[in-house]
């Protein structure tokens, strides 16, 4: 990209490509009638466990066992900060049970909660159709019993709202369900429950996402947006950007209506949302063409200075009005503004949109990504005054 950069001598850090990310899942297990065979395990195996650790216990495809069995896990890093205090707390919210709140000021990407899953199970249970119908998931039953005493006693004690399912352990999967993923060296999806992410209430405009670290096997909230003390902390558990009746369709399965800024609104302003989200939907139909009209534009002198970041500006902008990051598309828009602010030799700009996206790949990801040194150095970049090294071979040619 840029070869033929006229301040090529100045590269020394590198603009973070996008990084892939997988769609959206569906959080709640379905019955797999397969003859698969499974087996359970506790993460970290106890040969390697530390005496204060606190083991997951893992209904497993046996395949992925051995793996999961062998490997060191780190010992999760506690989420008290460096003052001894914890950013948040379990209470009810008056109307929708329990839920976690913000009990000091948050800063966006910051960490507020990490912790190991109480269980961890193939996203496709282990399902038997003969016998009585709360007999119908031996394995599930026989990991749920491997738990010590106080993880089965928070597990049960997780919301129901599937009060009609026979088998409790099943309802209170679906009502909690967090997404995982592959585990390592596996090709099945993976689900879990958590004693405290489990109780984060849902928004359509989330203020705070959850990822899986698998050296730790933990999962970790971080802030999406700034939230202060007193706030109630909010994930998403569907795609937020779907239109809001298909939103509202998707919730009924967890037995509520949801009432969030975003599905509250009416009359106008509620129009607006809606063709704000359907953009946002959309906003990586063309991301090839984008990227190469960035590197066009990078190199015509002619065509005015911000001419090619005017799209990416109106997506930021909507990201923000509708409080969501969309992660599938949003550090391709800000990657773009940062490489046209560094073209142009805009320092306050590029630092403002390495920053963000510093911010944002901590809440999605844990790590900034390399967003920090951008933002440090943004002269150093390949892209640092590239318009202007075209422009002068522009005039001198002219």
């Amino acid at each position: 990209m840029l070869a033929d950069d006229p301040a090529s001598n100045q590269v020394g850090v590198s603009i973070p490509e996008p990084r892939a990310v997988e769609d959206t899942a569906v959080l709640a297990s379905s019955p797999n009638p397969s003859e698969s065979t499974f087996t359970v395990i506790t993460v970290p195996h106890p040969v390697h466990a530390v005496a204060e650790d606190v083991p997951s216990v893992v209904l497993v495809h046996v395949q992925d066992a051995p793996q999961l069995r062998s490997k060191r896990y780190l010992w999760p890093r506690p989420d008290q900060r460096v003052d001894g205090t914890v950013p948040y707390r379990v209470s009810d919210t008056t109307s929708c049970g329990l839920g976690v709140f913000a009990t000091s000021d948050i800063l966006q990407g910051e960490l507020i909660l990490r912790e190991r899953p109480l269980i961890v199970y193939p996203q496709l249970l282990p399902y038997h159709s003969a016998g009585p119908p709360h007999e119908r998931y031996p394995e599930l039953e026989g990991a749920l019993r491997q738990m010590s005493r106080s993880n089965q006693e928070a597990f049960h004690s997780l919301a129901n709202c599937h009060p009609s399912e026979p088998y409790s352990a099943k309802a209170i999967i679906d009502t909690n369900a967090l997404y995982l993923g592959p585990l390592p060296s596996s090709t099945y999806p993976y689900g879990a429950v958590c004693n405290n992410i489990s109780r984060i209430n849902h928004s359509c405009s989330p203020n705070a996402v959850y990822h899986f670290d698998d050296a730790s096997f933990t999962f970790e909230v971080r802030a999406l947006f700034p939230i202060p003390a007193g706030a109630q902390i909010f994930i998403s558990y569907i795609d937020p950007a779907l239109p809001r009746t298909e939103r509202q369709e998707l919730l009924l399965s967890y037995g509520f209506t949801c009432a969030c800024s975003a599905c509250s609104l009416t009359g106008p302003a509620h129009a607006q949302s809606e063709t704000r989200r359907a953009l946002i939907a959309r906003a990586d139909s063309d991301i090839g063409a984008r990227d190469a009209a960035l590197e066009r534009w990078a190199r015509s002198p002619r065509v005015p200075d911000d001419h090619v970041s005017r799209v990416d500006k109106m997506y930021m902008a909507l990201f923000e009005a509708e409080r969501l990051y969309y992660e599938p598309v949003w550090e391709g828009y800000a990657a773009r503004l940062c490489k046209a602010c560094c073209a142009v030799a805009d320092r306050g700009g590029a630092v403002r949109w390495a920053s963000l996206a510093a911010a944002l790949s901590r809440a999605y990801t844990g790590s900034e990504r390399g967003w920090d040194a951008v933002a440090a150095e943004p002269e150093r970049t390949a892209w640092w005054g590239v318009r202007r090294g075209f422009k002068a071979q522009d005039a001198s040619s002219a």
